[in-house]
C-alpha cells in the first residue's frame, strides 16, 4: 500500500515542444506504458523566447538554449514518473545531444508558471541560429520527421551537429 502512495507523488511535469506532442511522430512513447506513465497535464508555452529549429537530415525538432532569441514556444506538459523520464533520456540521447532541465513554463492568463523538465539542446554549431525559428511544431511534408528507428548508423543526428561542419 506504502509503494502506491510513494510511486504517485514522484510524477514530474515534463514540457514537450517537439514529435512527442499529441498527434506528433513520437506521442506513441509517451502513450506507452512500457515505458512508464505519462498523462497530459495541460498546454502551456515557455516562459522566455527560445529559438525552436527543425535541423538534421531527419528533420528534428531542437530547442536550443540560447535565451531570448526566436519566440515563446508553445507545447505541452505532461506528468510523468520516473521510469517514463528514464526511458525519454534514452530516446533523446541525453547525454550525448541533449540535456534535461527545469525551466519555468507559463501555463496561461492568471494561472502563473509551473517548473517542468524540458530537453534542451545546450552545444550547437552556431549556424542553427540561421534557420527559421518557430513557436510551434508540426510535422509536415515539408519537413518529414524520420523516426529514430528508420535513421541509419552511418549518420547519427550528431554529425549533422558537429562544430566541424564548413561555415559558409
Amino acid at each position: 500500500m506504502g509503494q502506491v502512495k510513494k510511486a504517485s507523488s514522484a510524477l514530474s511535469k515534463l514540457f514537450v515542444y517537439g514529435a512527442l506532442k499529441y498527434g506528433q511522430p513520437s506521442n506513441s512513447i509517451l502513450a506507452s506504458s512500457g515505458n512508464g506513465t505519462a498523462k497530459f497535464w495541460c498546454r502551456a508555452t515557455t516562459t522566455q523566447k527560445l529559438p525552436l529549429v527543425i535541423a538534421t537530415r531527419y528533420n528534428i525538432p531542437f530547442l536550443l538554449n540560447k535565451p531570448g532569441v526566436g519566440y515563446y514556444v508553445t507545447g505541452e506538459i505532461y506528468e510523468v514518473d520516473d521510469r517514463m523520464l528514464n526511458s525519454l533520456d534514452n530516446l533523446e540521447d541525453c547525454e550525448d545531444i541533449y540535456t534535461r532541465e527545469k525551466q519555468d513554463m507559463n501555463i496561461g492568463v492568471g494561472e502563473g508558471t509551473v517548473p517542468c523538465w524540458v530537453y534542451l539542446l545546450q552545444k550547437y554549431p552556431e549556424k542553427l541560429l540561421n534557420l527559421p525559428y518557430l513557436s510551434s511544431y508540426e510535422n509536415s511534408t515539408t519537413h518529414p520527421y524520420i523516426m529514430r528507428h528508420r535513421r541509419t548508423h552511418k549518420h547519427p543526428a550528431q554529425d549533422d551537429l558537429s562544430y566541424e561542419a564548413a561555415q559558409n
